[in-house]
């Protein structure tokens, strides 16, 4: 037995007692399981379906999927269509990679991107709700709790909503789950295969999304830590092999923008270290806004920017985007006690943001003029919300539903981690380390909601558990109480 399944056997193991939770939930066969499951399935699709559907009668126009970044993607999509290449304007493709265009291509060729991906998209958000079945099956050891799970994420806000819009997350998300499926199933039953295919899985995350790069680096790390611990060396073993798959999936993509001047996986980092992170620092040293100091750097103005820096007009674009990268982080780390909070205040709107722009902007309504950020910075909470709601009182309910359901959520998870020993287990620590890491790497400025898009289907297994705590603690407190 391998040092992780010793770990999950022994008495103080993660879900300690949930075997005992199927008799407080009433029997479940397996035929059950999967009429119930079949059925959260069903539930998900046409959630998916009938909210992509009311937006397209309310808007009755496909550009309400889109967003600001969609063209950016849908560009490399057509010149790989008709050329083969990833180019954008003739010229390679620094600044996205290439799995979510890929994703476009189909659409793209049948002359229906939207209709097509909308599509494609909404068949992987339902996949990654049987993926979250599957995961809390493995961490949990109950097909109660991954039933929960599964009909949680079925109807989880953002994951309904991005099935909607031409974007990366809901593709992304797919990727992950069942990455850490994978991996999550080499602690249980110590398959290298497993480990290997769901790292590897997980690397080729970053082709949609580049801000997975360094998350199956830490997650190595991490089972790397238990495995000295334990003093478990042929773990370590195992573990090598899963970070020389990283390099193996990697390697290409970095290698071909090498010789293009940049050295990273995708020049969209170098623009958010340099254009968000900097800029940010700068509009704090200046008392302005971040918008203003974006403008005075040049953002997506090149006149601008090459007047700033003339030297630059010679260069390449992976020059460059080197050049932003290389001068975002030299000023985030000489000024890091100012920069912290920024950091965690992007951090903030990541995990509390429930999402009501996206709802607002995909069914045409009016947004919130300014931000509910600004409104309630520059007027205080109470008449900041107030004047929200005499303008725009969709906005403040859908705030108040959106922001409960979020917060259920988490108190939820929250509970299902507090009531019992979880922290041996390494299962739940991959969960817990690939939460921390998608909310510290999304931070900053340019944190928002739509990036805590691959937390949510943890969040919904650790919510399960939360029930399923709440479930079997109810008895006891039933018969405590006293009697007339």
């Amino acid at each position: 037995m391998s040092t992780f399944s010793a770990m999950r056997h022994s008495p103080g193991s993660v879900w300690a007692g949930m075997r005992s939770l199927s008799r407080a939930f009433g029997p479940a066969s397996l035929s059950d399981t999967t009429r119930a499951l079949a059925w959260i399935l069903a539930i998900a699709v046409v959630v998916r379906v009938l909210f992509a559907i009311g937006a397209w009668l309310v808007a009755t126009d496909v550009t309400v999927f889109h967003v600001s970044d969609t063209g950016t993607y849908i560009a490399p999509a057509r010149e790989l269509l008709t050329n083969g290449t990833f180019t954008r304007g003739g010229r390679p493709e620094l600044v996205r990679t290439p799995g979510y265009p890929l994703l476009l291509v189909p659409g793209i060729w049948l002359g229906r991107v939207e209709a097509t991906t909308i599509t494609l998209q909404i068949v992987l958000s339902v996949l990654t709700v049987a993926g979250v079945y599957v995961l809390g099956r493995r961490l949990c050891a109950s097909r109660r709790v991954a039933l929960v799970a599964a009909a949680l994420y079925a109807v989880e806000p953002l994951s309904v909503i991005y099935s909607s819009m031409l974007v990366t997350e809901t593709l992304f998300t797919f990727l992950v789950v069942w990455s850490l499926v994978l991996i999550v199933a080499y602690t249980r039953e110590s398959r290298l295969t497993a480990l290997v295919g769901g790292t590897a899985l997980l690397t080729a995350s970053a082709y949609v999304r580049p801000a997975g790069y360094f998350l199956p680096f830490s997650l190595v790390a991490v089972l790397g830590g238990y495995a000295a611990l334990r003093r478990s060396w042929s773990v370590l073993r195992d573990l090598a092999l899963a970070a020389a798959s990283i390099v193996v999936v990697v390697a290409p993509w970095q290698l071909r923008n090498r010789a293009l001047g940049f050295h990273g996986i995708s020049a969209i980092s170098a623009e958010n270290l340099y254009f968000y992170s900097a800029a940010g620092l700068r509009a704090a040293r200046g008392h302005t806004s971040l918008e203003a100091a974006q403008v005075a750097m040049g953002y997506r103005n090149d006149s601008v920017y090459l007047a700033l820096h003339p030297d630059q007009r010679a260069w390449r674009p992976g020059e460059r985007f080197q050049f932003m990268a290389d001068e975002g982080a030299r000023e985030v780390l000489a000024d890091l006690p100012r920069y912290a909070p920024i950091h965690v205040a992007g951090m903030a709107r990541v995990l509390f943001s429930p999402g009501v722009h996206e709802v607002l902007m995909l069914y045409g309504l009016p947004p919130v003029h300014g931000g509910f950020r600004d409104r309630v910075r520059t007027e205080g909470l109470g008449n900041g919300l107030i004047q929200v709601w005499r303008t725009n009182a969709i906005a403040i309910v859908l705030l108040g539903v959106l922001g409960l359901v979020l917060g259920t959520m988490y108190w939820l998870a929250v509970r299902g981690l507090v009531l019992g020993e979880h922290w041996r287990d390494p299962a739940t620590v991959l969960v817990l380390a690939s939460v921390a890491y998608f909310v510290t790497i999304a931070g900053g400025p340019a944190g928002e909601s739509r990036f805590r898009h691959p937390v949510m289907p943890l969040v919904c297994v650790l919510a399960a558990a939360g029930v399923a705590a709440t479930a079997r603690t109810q008895p006891d407190q039933n018969s405590s109480a006293p009697t007339s």
